[in-house]
């Protein structure tokens, strides 16, 4: 890849920094860590796309197995855990991959914060519903029979 040409005067003022007020002279331009970091997010975006390839080819050649070959069910179910549990690894080494597990991980400990509803409560809110269901079935039932009174009494047909 061809570098980037830089003005000379930039060149100057990159190899011999001026003093900052109050601070120390900086060993390496401000842009430097910019630059190793847009590196190292290449590098990761690269092995994320590599490892999303991974996964689509082992779903595609899991597929094609399963499609194209008559395997005994004993051997087609290794084929499958195989696949799922190569595309689940790829994908934990992926960034995405891994802020899913990471997110995964707070859901649970979310899940055991959680205060959950007794037997009694949970039966008493169930009941309630089912009253509230059927009443409101009534209603409508209600209000339906009404209009087609209504409307046939505006039409003459009843």
């Amino acid at each position: 890849m061809p570098t980037k040409f830089r003005p000379v005067a930039q060149l100057a003022e990159w190899r011999s920094p001026k003093p900052q007020v109050g601070g120390s002279i900086p060993s390496w331009p401000a842009n430097y860590q910019a630059n190793m970091k847009s590196s190292n997010e290449n590098q990761s975006n690269i092995k994320d796309i590599l490892s999303w390839l991974a996964v689509v080819l082992i779903t595609a050649g899991a597929f094609f197995c399963t499609y194209y070959y008559t395997f005994s069910g004993p051997i087609q179910s290794i084929v499958w855990l195989g696949w799922l549990l190569i595309s689940l690894f790829l994908g934990y080494l992926t960034t995405t991959g891994k802020r899913v597990f990471v997110f995964a991980q707070e859901a649970k400990v979310e899940l055991q914060k959680v205060v959950w509803p007794t037997r009694h409560e949970t039966v008493q809110t169930t009941i309630i519903v089912m009253v509230m269901v059927t009443l409101t079935g009534f209603i409508l039932w209600g209000v339906d029979s009404l209009m087609m009174w209504a409307i046939a009494k505006i039409t003459h047909l009843g």
